[in-house]
């Protein structure tokens, strides 16, 4: 285990979601941070950006667990960040998400004790294996509760059933295809299979949204600029436009960076909110012993997404207060395909439609070797062929659109360019339970000063960076500084 050392200069390389959060802690606590982001604006995945006037979504399009007392809402609370000036709460008609299947549909309520009753309503013949099923959830979310899961990162693997994938847990229990599908579906939000998914990353998934679920205010752009005015009040500096080349090292310690633009910032500590196989890039060959190197370079990938914008007339089109998803199952009740729909309020005039589905990395391999802004016309074609299918299907799950306008399309090879991230996947390193503790261990590299931020081992999107970033503030400060100086 790496030893506290001393000193009060930090830099911070990215500026999403894991960089901010560690910044605006260490800031709070009298360090002198800096963050270096390559692109013109920072925010990463969490900023949205504009077509045609709209403000598009990007990596956030609802989070979980944002009430006072509850997981993603405290760690807010120790950012000194108002959630509900960036949130407003779902599920005022009852319904978070709503799940269509061939031939039946389920809805995802606003609480736990809703999502049980629906069960037993809908799959009456498969009592036992709801009980079972709701007794682990229920331990889980219990225990994301109590604030020592904040203060420890929950020490989850302290029961290793909790690693077996879904999956297999189901086979255990028996459940009826149906009720498999159901339940599954929290996996298909991480991009992790069912048969993969260890049963602590499903059930917190899925325990964040039955605590609370809540959607942007306005867009990403502004949570963004909320995050970077708390970072900056408190002292932090934002260098834009200016990525960091190498990784400085002193006596086996990070020692600072050394940037695109040739200059060179000296620090104590360095705090990466990047890909691990790109930091791999700013390092030496031999920094890292070679199994580690290795072990870092043959991390699996979640699969990547495509996503459509559509603006639509709103008179006929108004926003939606739940989530859509329209889901393929195979006899066995496994997923085999999804798409994510989210219809939001633009202006009185335009609503905008968000598509998601998967698409894999080598769907687009042709074109590897581009990049945006010079991509060639083929690459056009099928982006937009794509899109024309996707809108299709989307009218059969929610009419005829009216005025509906594709205004934008991205690829996995949109989000690689755009947050360097090797096969363009939103959620970065796939955490299966076959991979879950080689990515844990990853978090913990090996280098005096050197510190990962960003998704945490055990929860994808804003509340793994956010708690990554947590945990990265204890490592430095120490456990009991980080208990007596973190206010929640």
């Amino acid at each position: 285990m790496k030893k506290s050392l001393e000193g009060k200069n930090v830099l911070i390389i990215g500026s999403g979601i894991g960089g901010l959060s560690a910044g605006i802690l260490l800031a709070g606590l009298n360090y002198h941070v800096t963050i270096a982001e390559k692109n013109p604006l920072p925010g990463g995945l969490m900023r949205s950006y504009r077509r045609a006037g709209i403000d598009c979504p990007v990596g956030v399009h609802y989070v979980g667990a944002l009430g006072d007392n509850e997981p993603l809402g405290r760690m807010f609370a120790a950012l000194g960040i108002d959630a509900q000036e960036i949130f407003s709460r779902m599920g005022s008609e009852g319904v978070t998400d709503r799940y269509i299947f061939d031939d039946f549909s389920f809805d995802l309520p606003a609480n736990i004790y809703t999502y049980e009753k629906n069960l037993r309503d809908s799959f009456p013949n498969d009592a036992p294996a709801i009980n079972t099923f709701m007794k682990s959830l229920r331990e889980i979310s219990e225990r994301m509760l109590d604030p020592a899961f904040l203060l420890n990162q929950g020490d989850p693997f302290q029961n290793m059933d909790y690693l077996q994938p879904l999956g297999a847990f189901m086979d255990e229990l028996a459940a009826s295809p149906r009720l498999r599908a159901v339940i599954s579906v929290p996996c298909q939000l991480v991009g992790v299979p069912a048969a993969d998914c260890p049963l602590i990353f499903h059930h917190m998934v899925l325990a964040c949204y039955l605590f609370s679920a809540w959607r942007l205010k306005d867009n990403g752009a502004k949570m963004t600029d909320v995050l970077v005015r708390r970072f900056e009040k408190l002292g932090g500096k934002l260098l834009l436009n200016d990525g960091v080349e190498k990784i400085l090292f002193a006596e086996g310690k990070a020692a600072g960076v050394k940037l695109k633009s040739d200059s060179k910032i000296q620090a104590d500590y360095v705090i990466v909110d990047i890909h691990p196989k790109v930091l791999l890039q700013l390092l030496e060959n031999d920094s890292l012993r070679p199994s580690l190197r290795q072990r870092i370079l043959d991390l699996s990938e979640t699969e990547g997404v495509i996503s459509v914008q559509v603006s639509v007339d709103a008179s006929a089109h108004p926003q939606i207060a739940h989530n859509i998803y329209r889901l393929h199952i195979d006899q066995k009740g496994e997923i085999e395909d999804g798409v994510f729909y989210q219809v939001r309020k633009v202006n009185d005039k335009i609503s905008l439609l968000s598509i998601i589905t998967k698409s894999l990395y080598g769907e687009w391999s042709e074109w590897e070797h581009t990049f945006s802004g010079g991509r060639p016309k083929d690459y056009q074609e099928k982006k937009a062929a794509i899109g024309r299918e996707l809108l299709q299907k989307a009218e059969v799950v929610l009419g005829p659109l009216k005025n509906a306008n594709i205004i934008d399309i991205f690829t996995p090879l949109t989000i690689r360019d755009y947050v360097n991230c090797p096969e363009g996947s939103c959620y970065g390193v796939m955490r299966t339970a076959r991979q879950l503790l080689k990515v844990a261990s990853v978090n913990n590299i090996p280098i005096g000063g050197l510190y990962i931020t960003g998704q945490n081992a055990l929860a994808p999107g804003v509340m793994g960076s956010i708690l990554g970033s947590f945990n990265v503030v204890r490592k430095i400060i120490g456990a009991e500084r980080f208990v007596k100086n973190i206010k929640w």
